[in-house]
Formats: structure tokens, C-alpha cells, sequence
């Protein structure tokens, strides 16, 4: 497989590590971008400023609690733009309750996700990442 394009929306910087690990354990080849931030995901996305030579992701990772624009906001501005609605994405939550109402809310996901305290269950959420990267991220929404 060749190497694919990870967005990763993302405040925690440990999260970031652990999900870098466990791709390097995995031994999945993705390129990971980070932003910090909702305003940011969207210049990124939209190749804006310093994002202008941004790589369009293969998938985008997506906590809903970020600073400046929140997650929800980033995915209703993304549903809305032609250009980008057609990229997956996995919300990645540390809260549950933030989760379910994001189901409740019919955001639209490839996967809703509990962020792991255990650094095997970021191995799993990888393995899940592997999985919407080769069905070309059209494997089935839960």
C-alpha cells in the first residue's frame, strides 16, 4: 500500500504521539498532518495561507472539541463544500456523551470513536484507520 494522507484535528499533542506509534506498529504508511484546530483544518483543507501546498487527506481525524471552530462546526462547513465532502472521516472523541450526541445530531461519520486509555486501543482505532483507507473510504458507517 502506498503512503496515504492523514488530516489529524487534533488540540492533545499526546494523542497525536500515540496514534503516530501505533501507525508505526501497525506499519501503516500515512503521512500525518496535524492541525490544532477547527479554523486551521479548514485553511488546511481549503489550501489556504500556509496550507496553500496542503495535500488534499485520504481521511480526516476529527475531535469534536477544539479550540476556535469546534469539530461540529468543521464537519457542517465540510458537508457544505463540494469540494471536500467526499473525504472520510472518523470522530475521535475522548467523550462519550459527545459521541452520542454527535449520532443523535446525524453527523455524518465513518466511524465514532472513544478516544483509548490504553495504547492497544490505539492500535485498534489504527486498524480502523487501515480499514476506511482501503475500501477507498467507502466502507460502512457505525
Amino acid at each position: 500500500m502506498t503512503s496515504r494522507e492523514l488530516l489529524m484535528v487534533e488540540d492533545n499533542r499526546g494523542d497525536v504521539v500515540l496514534v503516530q506509534e501505533a501507525l508505526r506498529k501497525v506499519g501503516l504508511l500515512c503521512r500525518v498532518n496535524v492541525v490544532s484546530d477547527g479554523v486551521e483544518a479548514l485553511a488546511y483543507l481549503r489550501r489556504q495561507g500556509r496550507y496553500a501546498g496542503a495535500a488534499r487527506p485520504d481521511l480526516i481525524v476529527l475531535d469534536l472539541k477544539l479550540p476556535r471552530k469546534s469539530g461540529r462546526e468543521v464537519l457542517e462547513e465540510i458537508q457544505q463544500d463540494l469540494s471536500l465532502c467526499d473525504i472520510p472521516f472518523i470522530i475521535f472523541s475522548s467523550s462519550k456523551s459527545e459521541l452520542e450526541l454527535a449520532r443523535a445530531s446525524e453527523l455524518p461519520a465513518h466511524r465514532y470513536m472513544v478516544k483509548p486509555s490504553q495504547f492497544e486501543g490505539y492500535v485498534d482505532f489504527v486498524r480502523v484507520i487501515e480499514e476506511i483507507l482501503t475500501s477507498g473510504g467507502k466502507g460502512a458507517l457505525s
